[in-house]
């Protein structure tokens, strides 16, 4: 099998430091991206459309997690970290969700434990995994909100990534897999890169692949009529349309009274001078 080279180097990771507002120390979190950073592999697939690139992370033995859309239509594909490029086949997915299960008889790597979301809160101190360009990426971040959708939560949070990372892990302090690394939007304060929740994928595995329906676009890139709320209360939040996050948080909040990210985000419009 061809050999590839990958530039990941585990040493450069002691070149990080967190905030220094975060309640976990550099040792501490150091002790655990080593071992995160082993369960993280680039993703290549081909399809009729062409060749895409991202990463994926291992959620059981010989299993992987990555995003539906950087396979695109691919059934197979490649993973490699520092050795072999090794053949990966999708045994799972759920487009809407963009969340895909791929599987290899060749990968011994142990994946990191998973936990649900409702074990995660706001400013817990996360870690981002991936692969940017072909290189080995992270960032230290934090939790800064998370939104109620299909049974868990989808996480939102300053732990940067960029274009090929996605289908990476979003890793808690003490490296265990909360997420999967799905979209971003760029904003000045670095709080817009999200994550579905690593919980998803038990139940994802369980269904194996379901159907794509006929220009089947993942929940985050539904067209705005059709998104969930929280999507558009983003996107208002990110083009700093306040007056309309605050009507669109309440009418929100009619159809979601317990909606506590409603609530901060009518809190924020209003911080904002919305009305």
């Amino acid at each position: 099998m061809k050999r590839l080279s990958a530039a990941i180097c585990l040493s450069a990771l002691c070149a990080w430091a967190p905030a220094d507002d975060t309640a976990v120390s550099n040792d501490a979190l150091y002790e655990r991206v080593p071992g995160a950073a082993r369960t993280v592999f680039q993703l290549y697939a081909k399809s009729a459309r062409g060749t895409s690139s991202g990463s994926a992370v291992m959620v059981g033995p010989g299993l992987l997690a990555t995003s539906c859309h950087v396979l695109g239509e691919a059934t197979h594909g490649v993973v490699v970290q520092t050795g072999e490029a090794l053949t990966v086949d999708l045994v799972a997915a759920d487009y809407r969700r963009d969340l895909c299960i791929l599987k290899s008889d060749q990968i011994g790597t142990r994946a990191a434990p998973l936990i649900p979301s409702s074990q995660v809160s706001k400013r817990d101190v996360v870690f981002s995994l991936g692969f940017t360009a072909g290189r080995f990426a992270y960032d230290v971040g934090e939790v800064k909100q998370l939104y109620a959708m299909d049974g868990s939560r989808v996480l939102r949070g300053s732990a940067a990534f960029a274009a090929g990372a996605s289908g990476g892990g979003l890793f808690d302090h003490e490296g265990r897999l909360i997420g999967i690394l799905t979209f971003y939007k760029l904003s000045p304060d670095k709080s817009m890169f999200f994550a579905i929740p690593a919980d998803w994928v038990p139940e994802v595995l369980a269904a194996g692949i379901k159907p794509r329906l006929p220009d089947q676009a993942p929940f985050w890139a539904e067209p705005g009529a059709t998104q969930a709320p929280f999507l558009r209360a983003v996107q208002f939040e990110h083009e700093q349309r306040w007056d309309e996050l605050a009507r669109h948080c309440r009418g929100w909040l009619m159809a979601q009274p317990d909606s506590v990210e409603a609530r901060d985000m009518l809190e924020l419009a209003r911080a904002q001078g919305g009305g």
